[in-house]
């Protein structure tokens, strides 16, 4: 299949490398430029929560679930399939859809790092040290459904309806019958005259009505019928009162005067749920509704190993340089589970950071910080099939994956109240490059080529990578000389280039400082 694509476009796909590196770094969402003194040790605890349900796309915000959200559940559920024909063909309404109302499956995503740091200082401006992030995902999910849009709704099952059901298809059968006992005995002409043409044509009309109508009511499965205000239930209604009059102007049938009881709003079987939302991975082999494992839900994340040098210091003005080391210790999201969230991105990055601090006349406290990120090469799995499609039942391959560089900016002024307590806003920019995907060997280019029947052309699976991002918030943030604290509000307000949540980030940072000699 030439120019074959990757269908694996949602969010969570692109999820690690943008959380991972665009999360803030400190007290005031920039990091400080100090180090811990020569002998002591500075431990850090660093909490932050990321939630969101939206993202951004190139073509506007969409909901997580949006993919899977479809207010056509025709082909799904059999009884709607066969009423949807059975209208068309009895009203000539050739378009029509039968329709459950708007659906929609709300995914809401949560990601809880909880990093313990531990920085050493070498001298009084030398440190090493290194951060292990405990990381919690958990994704809820739930199907919601509005009547919004339906056109269709379970036929009435009371049994004062179920007794007006019979009596009318009672009534009905008993005009039909009428009708066909007086063609039999030669009335209207029959059998070669014009009337009896059109007696004939009125039973036929009339026998295929009924047998539609005691198939939507009476048949296997759930039962809907058209909304008695849609277009095909005031069709229907129009047929039968015809019928009816026909029968008793033309053809001197006793009259039957019962109408179809309908629906008067939309409604859904609890069991065609289960059946909307099944259809939609039909053939994958997933199971993608319902929280996020207990199980699953706690892992490491990648763990940093770094080395900061303050290199200016000075009363109103200061500069650190620190070179971070991300390892491959956390997992990759699940390519067999479309709201899998990734704890890391699972290869080495090479990260350098400049901060720097300028206070000016002893109130306003600037604080900025620059970040760029070399992302080495490694492997992740992905589903590869038609770009149209949001999971494929096609192939699942092992490929190379070179992530996109990536560069930050992290701007934070701050109103000093004090010498200890200060509070601002915050604001962040973060840019990250196309992707790169590759075959670990030739082999393996051959044997996806022959599932795929076609050559496959991996850089369609860079599509949706090269993000951009903006974050804005507020800070608070109280130093000591021991002990330091702070929190911090934000939320992504724009986004670019690929899926980016619309996420809000709370954090809490403590930090301690443990003279050891």
């Amino acid at each position: 299949m030439a120019g074959c694509r990757s269908v694996m476009r949602h969010s969570f796909l692109h999820l690690a490398p943008v959380l991972v590196a665009v999360a803030p770094l400190a007290a005031q969402a920039v990091e400080r430029t100090d180090t811990p003194r020569a002998g002591a040790l500075r431990v850090t605890f660093d909490p932050h929560t990321l939630v969101w349900e939206q993202e951004y796309t190139d073509s506007g915000r969409r909901y997580l679930g949006s993919a899977l959200t479809d207010d056509s559940a025709t082909a799904r559920i059999p009884s709607l399939a066969r009423l949807q024909q059975d209208v068309r063909t009895l009203t000539g309404i050739a378009g029509y859809v039968t329709s459950l109302g708007h659906s929609l499956l709300a995914v809401r995503a949560e990601r809880r790092v909880m990093p313990i740091g531990f920085d050493f200082g070498v001298t009084s401006r030398l440190s090493i040290g290194f951060t292990v992030p405990i990381v919690r995902v958990n994704v809820r999910q739930g199907f919601r459904r509005t009547p919004d849009g339906a056109n269709v709704g379970l036929a009435p099952n009371e049994e004062f309806d179920s007794l007006r059901y019979t009596a009318f298809f009672t009534h009905f059968e008993t005009a039909l019958t009428q009708l066909q006992d007086s063609i039999n005995a030669g009335a209207y002409g029959c059998p070669v005259s014009p009337e009896c043409t059109r007696a004939t044509a009125a039973l036929a009309q009339g026998q295929a009505l009924r047998q539609a109508l005691d198939s939507a009511v009476y048949g296997s499965g759930n039962h809907y019928l058209p909304i008695a205000a849609s277009e095909a239930g005031r069709a229907l209604a129009t047929l039968i009162t015809g019928l009816q009059r026909a029968l008793v102007d033309t053809f001197s049938v006793t009259a039957f005067g019962d109408s179809l009881l309908l629906p008067s709003f939309g409604t859904v079987a609890p069991d065609d749920i289960a059946t909307l939302l099944a259809a939609r991975t039909s053939g994958l082999g997933l199971t993608p509704y319902g929280a996020t494992p207990r199980r699953l839900r706690f892992f490491t994340g990648d763990v940093e190993v770094n080395a900061k040098y303050r290199f200016l210091s000075h009363e109103s003005f200061a500069a650190a340089a620190q070179l971070v080391v991300r390892l491959p210790t956390g997992h990759q999201e699940s390519p067999n589970d479309p709201f899998d969230i990734a704890t890391g991105d699972h290869q080495t990055d090479v990260e350098g950071r400049l901060t720097a601090e300028l206070t000016l006349w002893h109130r306003i406290w600037l604080n900025a910080a620059v970040r760029s990120g070399r992302q080495l090469a490694g492997e992740r799995d992905r589903r590869v099939g038609p770009v149209d499609q949001f999971l494929p039942a096609t192939t699942l391959a092992r490929l190379t994956w070179d992530p996109g560089d990536y560069v930050a900016l992290d701007f934070a002024p701050l109103y000093r109240f004090s010498t200890r307590f200060a509070a601002g806003i915050t604001a962040s920019y973060y840019r990250q490059g196309l992707d790169q995907y590759g075959f670990r060997s030739a082999q393996d280019s051959v044997v996806l080529a022959t599932q795929m029947g076609g050559p496959v052309d991996l850089s369609v699976l860079e599509v949706g990578t090269a993000v951009r991002q903006s974050r804005v918030g507020f800070a608070v943030t109280y130093a000591g000389p021991r002990l330091e604290g702070g929190l911090s509000l934000d939320r992504t307000v724009s986004g670019s280039g690929g899926p980016v949540p619309v996420a809000t980030q709370f954090r809490i940072v403590i930090r301690q400082t443990i003279v050891l000699f």
